[in-house]
C-alpha cells in the first residue's frame, strides 16, 4: 500500500511539473499569430529552396539549406509614439528576454549598434542544432524575433550560407517581399 501511494505522489508530481504554465517561445510565437500589433510570418524551407534552385551555392551552404526545415518570423514595430505601444514594447520585450533567459537556450553572441540590441542563441549541441533564435530591439522601432528550426544544423555551414547571403550570392528577395515594411535592422 506504501508503494502504492509513493508511485501516486510522484505521478502527481510529474504532471504538475508537466502542467506548469512556464511560458515556452513555441507558445509565444502561437499566441501572437493572430495579434494585430505584431507581423508573424512562418516560412518553409521550401520557399527558400525553390528561389535557390538557380544559384549556385557551395556543398556546405547547401547542406547548411537543407538541414533548415523551417523559419518563424515575429516582430512588434512601433509605428507611433504613443505611450501604449512603448509599454506594450517593454512588456513582450521582457517577456522574451524571461523566455530565452531559461537553461535550455545557450548564447551564441550579443551584438548591437545604432540603438538596436540583439542576440543570437540555440538549443542543442554545439555541433548539431536543432533551433536557433534571434532577438533583436529598439526602443525606436520595435523588436524582431527569428526562430529557425532544423536537423541537425552545423554552425560552421549556417555560417557559410550566412556569409553567401550577405556577399548578395543568395537571393533573399522571398524573405523581404513576405517581410514586407517591417524595419528593424
Amino acid at each position: 500500500m506504501k508503494n502504492i501511494s509513493k508511485l501516486i505522489l510522484v505521478l502527481c508530481g510529474f504532471l504538475y511539473i508537466s502542467c506548469s504554465n512556464e511560458l515556452s517561445l513555441q507558445k509565444y510565437f502561437i499566441d501572437h499569430q493572430g495579434d494585430k500589433d505584431f507581423v508573424a510570418v512562418d516560412l518553409a524551407t521550401s520557399l527558400l529552396d525553390a528561389r535557390t534552385k538557380k544559384v549556385n551555392l557551395s556543398d556546405d551552404e547547401r547542406a547548411a539549406l537543407e538541414s533548415i526545415k523551417k523559419v518563424n518570423f515575429l516582430a512588434l514595430p512601433i509605428k507611433e509614439e504613443k505611450t501604449e505601444t512603448k509599454t506594450r514594447f517593454e512588456e513582450e520585450k521582457a517577456k522574451i528576454n524571461s523566455i530565452l533567459d531559461a537553461e535550455k537556450y545557450e548564447t551564441l553572441m550579443r551584438f548591437g549598434s545604432n540603438g538596436t540590441k540583439a542576440v543570437l542563441k540555440f538549443e542543442g549541441d554545439e555541433d548539431e542544432i536543432d533551433e536557433m533564435i534571434v532577438f533583436a530591439s529598439n526602443s525606436d522601432r520595435g523588436l524582431a524575433l527569428v526562430r529557425v528550426l532544423g536537423d541537425d544544423m552545423k554552425p560552421a555551414n549556417i555560417a557559410k550560407l550566412m556569409n553567401a547571403i550577405d556577399k548578395g550570392n543568395v537571393d533573399i528577395g522571398a524573405i523581404k517581399d513576405i517581410i514586407g515594411e517591417v524595419n528593424i535592422d
